[in-house]
């Protein structure tokens, strides 16, 4: 039997046929996808939009009912209920705790100080080491945003003393003096014992499980 010979526009439209499967096909595996996709972002973020909520009303209702129970405390015994940054309700098995933490931020003059501590860091490390003066200038003076941080150049304050630069530790003074509080932050964390009866915290951020 002899083999059929196809004719060149039989051979084109049996092309131009799997070109349209083949697209038909591709069309069909993208709408998949993409209906996966939407299925998850619909699913997943709703569901974190409800945790938020439950989070935030959690955090709400135990700092109230906390709260409560601390000026009970004092309230039992007679004494007039302190101002306090922090607070503990515990037991022999769990610990609850409150604590206000002020923000800080440097006065306009505070760039004055910063300066003087940068040249001074400069004159004593740059010529030693100009990668070791980078890191110590980019990494531990500032934070993740690029700004010099309250925090981590008032702590270089005990590294100054170590150095027994004098010019060094005043310029840490006068900025220590430079910071000021321009708002709070509300806290509270729960704690239970572990198996070597250590306070462990009892973890519900993502970031650090």
């Amino acid at each position: 039997m002899e083999k059929r010979q196809f004719t060149r526009e039989e051979l084109e439209k049996m092309l131009e046929e799997h070109k349209k499967a083949e697209v038909k096909e591709q069309k069909e595996k993208e709408e998949k996808f993409n209906k996966a996709k939407e299925d998850f972002l619909i699913n997943r973020c709703n569901q974190f939009i409800e945790l938020s909520k439950q989070l935030k009303a959690l955090k709400t209702q135990s700092i109230k009912e906390a709260n409560n129970l601390n000026e009970t405390m004092y309230k039992i015994h007679g004494k007039e209920v302190k101002q306090q940054k922090k607070f503990e309700i515990k037991s022999d098995d769990f610990k609850f705790v409150v604590e206000t933490q002020d923000r800080f931020e440097f006065t306009p003059e505070a760039i004055v100080h910063i300066e003087a501590i940068k040249e001074i860091l400069k004159n004593k490390f740059y010529s030693r080491n100009k990668g070791h003066y980078n890191f110590l200038e980019k990494v531990l003076m500032k934070n993740s945003n690029g700004d010099f941080d309250p925090k981590l150049l008032v702590k270089g304050r005990k590294e100054a003393e170590e150095l027994g630069d004098p010019n060094l530790i005043q310029e840490y003074e006068k900025l220590q003096k430079c910071q000021r509080v321009y708002g709070s932050a509300l806290y509270c964390r729960a704690y239970q014992k572990d198996t070597k009866q250590r306070w462990e915290l009892i973890n519900i951020q993502f970031s650090s499980m």
